[in-house]
């Protein structure tokens, strides 16, 4: 599905966690039918894609636009651009670094637990690797996480999981 959109912002302060996308209601009804969980790919310019959901405000959905998206396609509030939404067909929502997957291969049991998870946590897990750059860095989080899961018998417990990132770089 395709529309003009305008780069929006919930403040006059025009943040960049603030500046997003709002998407037409008739856009927004045509897309639910597709996608009930609301994933979709957003291209942005016919140059630029990655995985979005279609938040909820009060009174409309809108595509959140972070930092580097702004950067990259240097948008500016009240620009006016194209987008493109597709339904997003991928497992998790969101591409899974080649890293996590051998982790989770070596590792059944956590994988197992990871895969319980709703999937909204898995995603914030797989974004918690994957801003690695470095592929060491995005094995050991991974690592991390799997171990946290299986000594809290698959209870997520970010403050917890947080220590145990501290606690592992410590350690070594």
């Amino acid at each position: 599905m395709k529309f003009n959109g305008q780069i929006c912002s919930f403040d006059d302060k025009a943040l960049y966690w603030e500046l997003h996308i709002p998407i037409p209601e008739s856009v927004f009804q045509q897309l639910h039918t597709e996608a009930k969980d609301k994933r979709f790919i957003c291209t942005l310019k016919n140059e630029y894609s990655f995985h979005c959901a279609m938040l909820p405000k009060v009174t409309f959905h809108y595509i959140l636009l972070n930092r580097e998206v702004c950067k990259k396609l240097n948008l500016l509030l009240n620009d006016e651009i194209e987008v493109v939404l597709v339904k997003d067909e991928s497992k998790y929502g969101m591409p899974l670094s080649e890293e996590m997957q051998e982790v989770f291969f070596s590792d059944p049991e956590g994988s197992e637990l990871f895969h319980q998870l709703t999937p909204g946590k898995q995603r914030t897990l797989i974004h918690v690797v994957n801003k690695y750059k470095s592929s060491h860095l995005r094995i050991e989080k991974t690592f991390v996480i799997l171990d946290h899961l299986k000594n809290r018998k698959g209870v997520l417990d970010f403050k917890g999981l947080n220590e145990d990132f501290k606690n592992f770089k410590n350690r070594f």
